[in-house]
């Protein structure tokens, strides 16, 4: 197509959110959650007819991203096991009407539900902290963990016991996790991360993430390792991520690769070891039965669709069977693929990072920084890089060391030495470019933000102006302020409280109000948040002012850590343009 008007922000924002594709079973239907304004319900489409249908009006709580956690079918794909929006457990048949399994008491929150092979009982996870079991027919609960982790996520039955992910503070999940039974340790090393513990059908065969070699990969319970300088998932930044599946038989894996940012779905025959390419894209929510394969695509020019491969032959055809956004992007010239770059950091080290080229560019860049910072912006579908291209900026995805996608020991480099080292990379990536300062922006969110405001205060001569979305304002209010699961983040980030406090004051956008008021800041910030509170960006936006910075604060209400409504969402695009046009030349 041949776009005659400027892609608007309610293009990029229409559409529906589509996640957590399983199929059945019986291998005849898919299970997904659709989500719009109304709410997350689940459908079911029916193969090969691709026909889908809203199975109840029973608002779900829904996965994000790639994540899911939502739901798991029964034994007989008679119907699924779900978590509501209110967090109660209900059995929904495909052909009834759903049946309550478990009212949470109010303190409690459930998550990742899943059926036990016989069909008699359901694993799920209380409050990150707990894992409990309700037996479908009577409704009778137990407590199966020890309580000797602080976090549990994503529990699997395997050979008539339950396997779960664990770990205790200070680590996160990232840092060193285990997989665990109420046995005991199923797999576990000091320094190391577990996660994604995935049984085939049958809950006969085993495996899981780990990166003992330095990269997260596939092994299996009997110890065959796929041993690639490449990781297979991402971090455990919620539960199901299923960037990995065996087939029905377990004798294949499914997997994907992270090239570089970029993403490429694989599979291997386990007794060989023989591993083959499929398809290149961001792929995840894996799962296989018989020989269809269900996934979730995305990449840059490929707007997120639930996606069927068969895997009879060797050519893995692919079908598409929903597609997430409903605008037309098909063919625009905003849709481009970044090119990979390296750069040697001031240190020495090999930075990188992801080049998005205007087709028709008029020498401005975006520079956009991802949040975690345990985390990567892949090459995957964002309307958002998609907004400047059409405007002609340019636009770069950098990863700081501690980004993941590029194994263990770049993800640790942070230790520490958060809020100085990636602000110090994204300066270095920064300047290899060779571009103005007023032909620059950074935008961040989140712990984003605070790389974006390190940037501006620790090299204020390589950007034009920043914007950013509930920042990270204040390190060690973190400890005291944040929510439970972060709660313990700067002991890896940063250092002990007391080594907090101090390199805080040397490194907090706070303090450092005199070197950010060189540079225009723009905050938006929701003043329900329960990670960054708003109070962080308040007081920041008290202190720039007294030394006579240039600062806007805007406040949504009602809006927690991520803006969910479309009102703010378009005011957020609108405004943050109005903001670069203002300041960049």
């Amino acid at each position: 197509m041949t776009p005659t008007t400027r892609l608007a922000a309610a293009d990029c924002l229409a559409g529906r959110d589509i996640t957590e594709p399983r199929l059945g079973p019986d291998g005849s239907m898919i299970g997904v959650i659709i989500s719009d304004p109304e709410g997350a319900f689940l459908h079911v489409l029916t193969l090969p007819e691709n026909v889908a249908r809203q199975v109840s009006t029973l608002a779900l709580r829904s996965g994000r991203s790639l994540g899911g956690g939502c739901f798991d079918w029964l034994p007989d794909s008679s119907g699924v096991v779900a978590v509501a929006k209110s967090g109660a457990l209900w059995l929904i048949p495909l052909h009834g009407e759903p049946r309550l399994l478990l009212t949470p008491t109010p303190e409690q929150s459930l998550f990742a539900p899943i059926v036990s092979p016989l069909g008699d009982e359901v694993a799920y996870v209380v409050n990150q902290a707990e894992i409990h079991t309700v037996e479908i027919s009577t409704g009778a609960t137990q407590r199966i963990d020890r309580g000797e982790h602080d976090f549990v996520n994503d529990p699997v039955w395997w050979n008539g016991q339950c396997i779960w992910q664990a770990w205790n503070v200070p680590h996160m999940a990232w840092d060193e996790s285990l997989l665990v039974s109420a046995e005991g340790v199923i797999a576990g090393a000091k320094n190391v991360q577990h996660q994604q513990p995935v049984t085939d059908p049958s809950g006969t065969h085993l495996g899981w993430l780990d990166d003992r070699s330095g990269w997260l990969n596939v092994v299996t319970h009997d110890g065959r390792r796929i041993a690639e300088e490449c990781e297979h998932g991402g971090p455990t930044w919620g539960e199901r991520q299923r960037s990995w599946c065996f087939d029905s038989t377990g004798e294949r894996i499914a997997f994907v690769r992270n090239e570089g940012g970029f993403g490429r779905l694989c599979v291997v025959h386990v007794a060989t070891g023989i591993v083959s390419e499929k398809a290149k894209a961001i792929h995840g929510q894996l799962s296989w039965v018989g020989e269809n394969l269900v996934a979730i695509r995305t990449g840059g020019k490929t707007p997120t669709q639930v996606v069927v491969y068969d895997t009879s032959q060797d050519t893995w055809t692919r079908k598409t069977l929903l597609i997430g956004p409903s605008f037309d992007w098909e063919d625009h010239p905003s849709l481009v693929e970044p090119a990979l770059l390296e750069v040697t950091a001031r240190d020495g080290a090999t930075l990188h990072a992801r080049l998005y080229c205007a087709p028709q560019p008029a020498g401005r860049l975006v520079c956009m920084i991802h949040g975690g910072p345990t985390d990567q912006w892949s090459v995957s579908f964002m309307p958002r890089v998609s907004y400047w291209i059409d405007r002609g900026y340019d636009v770069l995805v950098p990863d700081h060391r501690g980004s993941t996608g590029h194994g263990r020991a770049f993800t640790q480099a942070l230790r520490g030495r958060w809020g100085e080292l990636d602000g110090d990379d994204v300066c270095d990536i920064l300047r290899s470019l060779h571009r103005p300062k007023n032909m620059i922006a950074v935008l961040g969110s989140s712990a984003g933000g605070l790389t974006a405001l390190a940037v501006a205060a620790r090299e204020s001569d390589l950007v034009g102006c920043i914007r950013v979305c509930f920042p990270v304002c204040d390190i060690a209010a973190l400890d005291a302020s944040t929510h439970r699961y972060e709660a313990h983040y700067n002991r890896s980030l940063v250092g002990d409280v007391r080594q907090t406090v101090h390199l805080s004051a040397q490194r907090s956008p706070i303090h450092q109000a005199h070197a950010l008021a060189q540079v225009p800041i723009l905050i938006i910030h929701g003043d329900c948040d329960p990670v960054v509170p708003i109070d962080q960006s308040r007081a920041l936006v008290v202190a720039v002012t007294a030394a006579g910075g240039d600062i806007e604060l805007v406040e949504f209400v009602g809006e927690g850590h991520g803006f969910r409504n479309p009102e703010n969402n378009h005011d957020e695009y609108q405004r943050t343009e109005a903001f670069l046009e203002k300041y960049l030349s």
